[in-house]
C-alpha cells in the first residue's frame, strides 16, 4: 500500500531533526478538493481513514474510499475530502499515519494571501505512483500554498531570427516573446520544506494550473530554498515558472471542467489567451504550435 506523492497533505512529520518546526499551517478553502489516493495491490482492502477535530480530537467522519482497478495487479483507492466547515483538521489513516493538521478558511483577506495550484498528467501513462485519468475523466489535485507572483520577478525573452541587409537594417523574421516569472512561497513566516518538495514533483505534470492560469517549470529550474532563521524549518521557496499562452482550446475546455470551472468562465479564459477579450474563439479554429 503506497500513498500517492502527489497527495497535498503531509503524512509523515520528520522525526529527530534539529531546529523548531515551521509555525505554518496549511490552509484550505471550504471548495478546495483534497485528493487523497492510495496505490495498493488487487484484492487490498482500503485502510479505514478518519477526518478528526485538531481542537479537541473528536471524529468528524470516515472517509469512504472509491476504487478503480489500474491493472491485473494494481488497485487505486481514491476519496476527495471538500466541504468542510471553517476549522482546524487532521487525518488518522491506518497503516500510513497521522497527518499534519490543517485548516479550512472562507475568510478572503486570508485566501487572497494565497494561490490554489491544480496539477495533473495527460494520461496514467506518465507515472505508476498516481492516477490523473479515471474513466475517461480528468483528475486533478489541489495544493493550496501562501504566496504569489511578486511584479519584481517578472523576466523577459524572446525567441527570433532576423536578417541584417546590406545596408545595415534589420529585418525581423520570425519572433516569439515570453515571460517568466519567479513564484514565492512562504512569504513570510516560510513554509515547511516538504512544500517544496511537493511544488518540485507537481511540476513535473503536463498540467499545472496557478489560480486558473495554466503555467510550466522554465527549462530546469528548481525550487530555490531561502533559510529565514537557522533554528526555525521553515522555509521561503522560489520557482521560476513561465506562462503557456499557446494552448489547444479542446484540451484546456476539458482541463477547467475538471477545474471546476463554469462554461462561461471558460469560454473568457480561452478567449483572452488567443484573441482578446472583445473576440470569439471557435474551437475549429486554427492556432499554430498547439501545445498538449
Amino acid at each position: 500500500m503506497i500513498l500517492s506523492p502527489f497527495t497535498p497533505i503531509f503524512f509523515k512529520p520528520r522525526k529527530g531533526s534539529n531546529g523548531v518546526p515551521s509555525r505554518y499551517i496549511q490552509t484550505f478553502a471550504p471548495t478546495d478538493h483534497i485528493e487523497l489516493q492510495l496505490i495498493c495491490a488487487v484484492g487490498e482492502t482500503a485502510p479505514v481513514t478518519k477526518v478528526y477535530n485538531a481542537y479537541d480530537d473528536t471524529e468528524i467522519y470516515t472517509i469512504e474510499w472509491n476504487s478503480w482497478t489500474m491493472n491485473t495487479n494494481d488497485l487505486l483507492y481514491f476519496a476527495t475530502i471538500t466541504g468542510l466547515s471553517n476549522g482546524h483538521y487532521y487525518i488518522d489513516m491506518q497503516g500510513i499515519g497521522t497527518s499534519e493538521p490543517f485548516k479550512v478558511t472562507d475568510y478572503a483577506l486570508e485566501l487572497n494571501q494565497t494561490t490554489l495550484i491544480q496539477y495533473a498528467m495527460k494520461d496514467n501513462r506518465q507515472r505508476d505512483d498516481a492516477v490523473f485519468l479515471i474513466d475517461g475523466m480528468p483528475l486533478f489535485f489541489d495544493f493550496r500554498v501562501p504566496g504569489g507572483f511578486k511584479d519584481s520577478g517578472w523576466a523577459f525573452g524572446v525567441e527570433n531570427e532576423q536578417f541584417v541587409t546590406d545596408d545595415a537594417n534589420i529585418v525581423e523574421l520570425y519572433g516569439q516573446e515570453s515571460t517568466s516569472k519567479a513564484f514565492t512561497m512562504g512569504d513570510g513566516g516560510g513554509v515547511p520544506i516538504w512544500f517544496a518538495e511537493l511544488l518540485n514533483r507537481l511540476l513535473t505534470c503536463n498540467y499545472v494550473y496557478f489560480d486558473g492560469v495554466r503555467y510550466a517549470r522554465k527549462e530546469s529550474n528548481v525550487p530555490e530554498v531561502n533559510i529565514e532563521d537557522d533554528l526555525l524549518n521553515s522555509f521561503v521557496i522560489t520557482q521560476i515558472v513561465q506562462k503557456v499562452t499557446l494552448l489547444n482550446p479542446e484540451i484546456e475546455f476539458s482541463n477547467h471542467l475538471a477545474l471546476r470551472r463554469t462554461g462561461e468562465e471558460i469560454a473568457g479564459d480561452i478567449t483572452n489567451d488567443y484573441r482578446g477579450a472583445d473576440s470569439v474563439i471557435s474551437l475549429q479554429d486554427n492556432v499554430n504550435r498547439l501545445i498538449d
